[in-house]
């Protein structure tokens, strides 16, 4: 039996009919650097005609969007060279100018992290929330993940809890569900606001920022004890491990603890403090916390009673770092980098731009989206 023949091939609806423009010019479009010497490309995009409408348009060639002076291959560079400098060094390194850097940053940054895509291999995720200094006092708001993944998430443009609790609430109800818990330190006003936005979560106490508030209100008794009494108390014995003190800061503590007992009672629970977070168990911490919590309300110094009511406030959040075991020591190293970061930038003025500055150096290109933030 013979095989049928062949189906013809459908007529084309149109064509393309090349059509020669030889007014138009050669374009040179930067694309990379080799040896520290640009690198460009000579281009001429093609116009074409269609058989069907008539309409002519030129063609888009990849990697260089209309109009530009450099592909897309030339900005990512551009960007990963800003990434860990600042606008002048690497304008001097690529051979540009600084606001070629700063309209890059704003044109291909956005000021969020794309939550989903960073969490996506986590299936469950501890926060960590702590401010830091944007301009002397002026302070914005650090959110990372440090569990079980160490990731910058955002940074707040403010330190407002409206900014925070609107945040949080953004986040997508996907990521929401899987976050175990959230550090933070001894504020009421973030634990509200989250408590507000993520019901159920946990909230942790850094261990850390505990220690500093429990160092802080030792060296304030000091310094009001040396005013009353007129004797020079040290320091340095008081806010130092004890485990760690040299010979002679040992000596200083065993003086300071005979003549100034109200001192010394101020470095009593500090130092339990720093053994309720060495505990072993949360049944442990739990008898060591209800003691310190008991001396310091039947103190006779005011400034202990408050203290004591502090840590009783604050208990729950407390304890609960004895089930999750988590710190903002990350979020505290995501500080020093942004300090250098400021430092060689002899900072900056522009909020949105130092927010967009400093997710680049921490998050890869691919997490940083296009899309709305959850502030907008």
């Amino acid at each position: 039996m013979a095989c049928p023949p062949p189906r013809p091939l459908p007529t084309p609806l149109f064509s393309l009919e090349p059509v020669h423009d030889r007014k138009r010019r050669w374009r040179r479009i930067l694309h990379t650097w080799c040896d520290g010497r640009p690198v460009y490309l000579r281009v001429r995009a093609r116009r074409f005609a269609c058989t069907a409408c008539g309409k002519v348009f030129t063609e888009r060639l990849p990697g260089i969007p209309p109009w530009a002076r450099r592909s897309q291959h030339a900005e990512a560079t551009l960007l990963a060279e800003l990434a860990g400098r600042s606008f002048r060094s690497a304008a001097q390194h690529t051979g540009t100018h600084p606001g070629v850097l700063r309209r890059a940053l704003l044109r291909h940054v956005p000021g969020q992290v794309d939550v989903r895509a960073v969490l996506a291999d986590c299936p469950e995720v501890v926060l960590s929330v702590d401010e830091h200094s944007f301009r002397r006092q002026d302070m914005v708001v650090t959110i990372a993940c440090v569990w079980p993944r160490r990731r910058l998430l955002a940074i707040l443009p403010d330190d407002r809890v409206e900014t925070l609790g609107r945040y949080m609430r953004g986040v997508p109800e996907d990521v929401q569900s899987r976050i175990r818990a959230v550090c933070i330190d001894l504020r009421h006003a973030w634990r509200r606001a989250i408590q507000r936005a993520l019901p159920g979560v946990t909230i942790v106490v850094d261990r850390f920022h505990v220690i500093q508030d429990a160092n802080r209100r030792v060296d304030e008794a000091r310094l009001v004890e040396q005013q009353v009494t007129g004797r020079k108390i040290p320091r340095w014995p008081l806010v130092k491990n004890e485990e760690d003190l040299t010979r002679t800061q040992a000596s200083q503590l065993a003086e300071i603890r005979e003549r100034h007992p109200n001192v010394a009672h101020f470095h009593w629970v500090k130092e339990q403090l720093r053994a309720f977070h060495r505990a072993g168990s949360r049944k442990e911490a739990e008898r060591i916390l209800s003691r310190i919590i008991l001396n310091a309300e039947e103190a006779g110094d005011a400034a202990l009673v408050l203290w004591g009511g502090t840590l009783r406030a604050w208990r729950a959040e407390l304890v609960a770092y004895h089930t999750h075991r988590v710190t903002s020591g990350h979020t505290e190293g995501v500080h020093t980098k942004i300090k250098l970061l400021k430092r060689l930038s002899y900072g900056f003025r522009n909020r949105q731009l130092y927010v967009r500055k400093m997710l680049l150096a921490f998050a890869p290109l691919a997490w940083l989206t296009a899309s709305p933030h959850f502030l907008t």
